[in-house]
Order: C-alpha cells, then structure tokens, then sequence
C-alpha cells in the first residue's frame, strides 16, 4: 500500500479502495497534519522553551489527530470563539459582524484548505459560540447577541460552505426559552467555586495570563459605554476585575461543557497559550498584539493586509477611509491603496 503522506492522489486512490492505513502512515500523517495547524498557531511570549519537550507539546493532540486519520474520518476542531461585538463603538463599528469576522473566517478555511491538500477526507472547525454565556455581565443584550450570531451564521454558509459548524448555549438548552435560565443551569451543571478560581489566577501562570487578559478588555469595553462614563478610572477598573472573574468562570464552565460534549476534538483557542497546552492557540489575522480579537476591533485593509486595530486608532489615522458592504459599515481602507488603483 502506498504512503498515504506521497501525495493528495495517493489518498484519493486510498478512499476509493476503502482500504485501511497502516499505522506507520498514519502516524506521519498525523503528524504533518499537526505541523499544518501549529503553523497557525499563537504562543503566550516569555516561556522558557529550554524546559519544553518536543514530545510533551505535542502528544495530546497528536493523539487525537491519529484517531481521526486511522479511522479516516474528518477531522474536528472546536473553537470557543465569536460570542457578539464589543459595545465600546471606540472598539467596534456596530454591534453585527463585519469585515473582521469575514478575514478571520478565511484565516480559518484557509487552514482547512491545507489539511484537505494533504489529507482527503478533510477538517472542519465548530464554532462554539459563547456570547449567550456572558453577555449580561458585560453589559450586552441578548438580542445583540442574536444579531450577530444569525448573521455571522450567514456570512460564514455562504462564503464557506461545508466547512463550519455552529454551536451555542441554546442549542444545548433548546427546551429553555429564558436565557438567564440557561446561564443559571450552566453553572451549576459546570460552574466551580469563585474563589478556586481566585486562587488559581494567583498561582497558576496560565490562569494569571488569562485573568490580565481579560481584564483588560473589559476594563477597555467598560470605559467606552454609558454606564461607566461618569466614573473615575479607578473605579472602572475595580469593576472589571471583579466582572472578570466571573467571565471566566462562565467561561471555565462553557469549556467543561465543550469537553464533554465534543470529547474527541482537536481544541483550539483564540487566545494564546502555552507551549504544553490541552489547546492551541489559533491565528485569526494580524494585530497590534496577540490578544486583539475581530470582535474587540475593526478591520484596516491595506493591499493584501489586513490589520485588526480599535475603532477610535484606525480613525486617527489621516490616510484611512471607511468602506461600506452590504449597505452597512463594513472596514477601513487605507487611502494610498485607492490612490495606487486610480
């Protein structure tokens, strides 16, 4: 039998004899289909990579890859990622998804596309949206977060049929009606005790970075909506780290759920981590800095670039011009683009 990782023909020809791939094969495979997504990958800065085998950073999703590839069956990645905009409009254009989800979700088929060239039955992401999850703790409405998902749903089917799915908290809680009933049963199902947590941030590196991380965006969302206009900076950051914790905890939650329901997937994560991870942190599009997300920001085009940047930094740029699609604000071109076109 032929090497399943010669070329795409040698596994189209595979397919049609229904034959089964020996495990060396797979293996390599495997393997080389893993080198495709870690090329994508973002890593946490200042890790001491001396005290990282190559062995250890890789195994866990190694393991799961192989299962896929010995079973020959597409592979399945989740990825707990586009919950709803930023409502700080210094952040965002509005509060539907626009030029930067569309640029991140080509990122992200792109990625597909390349597993596909090497590995014919393919991979496919699962978007597991967790807007609903948290939405009422940043001050975001339920209804927004519908807004957005349903668009985003058809933006994404008709640009990349095939290769996302979708899932959320109301199709696990299909039978509620109240989202506040949902987040409730979460927790409890899911949810671990605040102050676990707490301690966590203090002593684990990861939950520390995750914890500034988030912190930070929130302080950054708070600062730009009404609530929290009137207040005094040090009192907007106060509330963001208490809203903080609890974000992440729901999100902790949301993740033990993904767990159990998509048990055997190759996880993914918008934000980046640590070499030895149970998730890779997964490349959405250039930015001013590893942790800026479509949905924090707008998209700035400039020839084949596309930058994620805040709202409010793109329009203090002179050279920049807002560009419009589907009759709604859509991204910024940079100027010197038209004037190169003209």
């Amino acid at each position: 039998m032929e090497d399943l990782t010669v070329s795409h023909r040698d596994t189209e020809t595979l397919d049609t004899e229904n034959s089964l791939v020996p495990t060396v094969n797979a293996a390599m495979l495997a393997d080389q289909i893993l080198n495709v997504i870690f090329d994508k990958r973002r890593l946490l800065p200042d890790e001491d990579i001396a005290e990282v085998g190559e062995r250890e950073e890789r195994q866990v999703h190694f393991e799961r890859i192989l299962a896929y590839v010995e079973a020959r069956e597409k592979i399945q990645m989740i990825l707990p990622a586009f919950p709803v905009k930023s409502p700080n409009r210094n952040k965002t254009l509005a509060h539907l998804p626009d030029y930067a989800e569309r640029h991140a979700f080509k990122q992200l088929s792109l990625l597909c596309d390349e597993i596909k060239s090497i590995y014919s039955p393919g991979a496919e992401i699962s978007i597991c949206s967790d807007g609903r999850v948290f939405s009422d703790l940043l001050r975001i409405s339920d209804d927004h977060v519908t807004e957005y998902g349903e668009t985003l749903r058809s933006m994404v089917e008709e640009s990349h049929p095939g290769v996302f799915t979708f899932f959320n908290l109301d199709k696990v809680y299909s039978s509620i009606s109240c989202f506040e009933t949902m987040r409730e049963d979460l927790m409890v199902s899911y949810g671990e005790a605040l102050s676990d947590l707490v301690y966590r941030t203090k002593t684990e590196p990861h939950a520390k970075s995750m914890y500034l991380g988030i912190t930070r965006f929130i302080f950054e969302d708070f600062s730009g909506i009404d609530p929290f206009r009137s207040l005094a900076r040090n009192a907007i950051q106060k509330a963001s780290k208490l809203v903080s914790y609890r974000v992440i905890q729901r999100s902790n939650a949301w993740s033990r759920l993904l767990k159990e329901q998509f048990p055997q997937a190759v996880r993914l994560s918008i934000h980046p981590q640590f070499r030895v991870s149970e998730k890779i942190g997964i490349y959405l599009g250039d930015a001013e800095n590893a942790w800026v997300t479509p949905w924090h920001s707008v998209a700035v085009v400039e020839d084949d670039r596309v930058l994620f940047m805040k709202r409010s930094d793109a329009e203090a740029q002179p050279d920049v011009l807002l560009a419009y699609q589907d009759g709604r604000p859509s991204h910024f071109v940079r100027q010197m683009r038209l004037e190169r076109a003209s």
